[in-house]
């Protein structure tokens, strides 16, 4: 007797086969059509998980996929150094078009302080994406009511008063060298107590340790709101935030803006078109609902610039950190 059931496998089997090549039919068509979703990015956070450049690469991970951008996204962690690490993988994938490494001012401070084998001019710029300005914080109890209080009692006991901040090197201490420059007193002076995130900086000024804190607006907007342990005397954006009623430095009588920046740099070795494609698939992310979001959520500010004005923009603050790191003796 005839099996019926063979002619039947081989059809299946067949039909598998061309759904199979259907498939790959049309993820060549769209790549070939131009229509980049299929196409992997890689995302680098310099950083360990839950830190700020990390935070920054998940959200963008998050947006392209929400967004139908890209759907293979991928994001790698290579911590340490200060975000140096991060950059040395970046370096050493030269030519590959399709890695965006988070990168800011941290980086470049620590570039400056860590000996780091390769600088930012060794990566290809792509874009600065948001900014989180920073503040000056005192305990409520503070002798400090106004920023000319403490610029009075600083330039007095420049030496002994003990201020607080994140790591060595880090965005903290150049904003602390830089609120001290704008006051008279050489960064040099200053007695600064490097902690390794805002919960040991604000423990440091509850019990007494440190007098004064300085980090990231984030860093202590809950302890701020209403009637929490702190008081912000200013913060370092060029004029006052939205929903935030916090003097600016500037409006204060201090020549001083600053921002803990966020952006994008991909490898060396990449032709204009590859760095232009780069740029264009960050400007489209940015231009969405979900980064809209993303920047309400984390209390970022949008700070875009597209490559020619990032670079220009990170020739300025390479040349302004390897200054004050200079004056910190770092």
């Amino acid at each position: 007797m005839r099996d019926r059931g063979v002619p039947l496998r081989v059809a299946g089997g067949l039909c598998a086969l061309l759904l199979v090549g259907t498939a790959l039919y049309d993820v060549r068509q769209s790549a070939a059509s131009g229509d980049g979703a299929q196409e992997k990015v890689l995302l680098i956070a310099p950083a360990g998980p839950g830190g700020g450049w990390d935070t920054l690469a998940r959200e963008m991970q998050n947006g392209l996929r929400e967004e139908d951008l890209r759907f293979n996204v991928e994001v790698r962690n290579a911590e340490g150094a200060g975000g140096t690490i991060g950059l040395a993988q970046t370096v050493g994938r030269d030519g590959q078009d399709n890695v965006l490494t988070m990168t800011g001012l941290g980086m470049v401070g620590a570039v400056e302080t860590t000996g780091s084998l390769y600088t930012m001019e060794d990566a290809t710029p792509i874009a600065q994406l948001a900014s989180e300005y920073l503040a000056i914080v005192v305990p409520q109890d503070s002798p400090y009511e106004t920023i000319d209080d403490l610029a009075e009692d600083w330039n007095e006991k420049s030496g002994t008063l003990p201020v607080a901040g994140g790591s060595m090197g880090g965005v903290d201490q150049i904003f602390a060298a830089q609120v001290a420059q704008s006051m008279g007193i050489s960064p040099g002076e200053i007695n600064y107590l490097p902690y390794s995130g805002g919960g040991e900086t604000l423990t440091s000024l509850l019990s007494g340790t440190s007098k004064v804190g300085f980090g990231t607006l984030g860093d202590f907007s809950d302890q701020i709101e209403d009637d929490g342990p702190l008081r912000a005397l200013a913060v370092s954006s060029p004029e006052r935030l939205d929903g935030v009623d916090i003097p600016t430095m500037i409006e204060l009588g201090y020549d001083l803006e600053m921002s803990n920046w966020r952006g994008v740099i991909a490898p060396p070795g990449l032709s204009e078109e590859e760095a232009d494609e780069l740029e264009a698939l960050v400007r489209e992310l940015l231009a969405t609902e979900s980064w809209a979001d993303t920047l309400e959520r984390n209390r970022w500010t949008d700070t875009y610039q597209g490559r020619a004005e990032f670079e220009e923009f990170l020739d300025e603050e390479v040349a302004l950190t390897q200054e004050t790191v200079k004056e910190l003796g770092l």
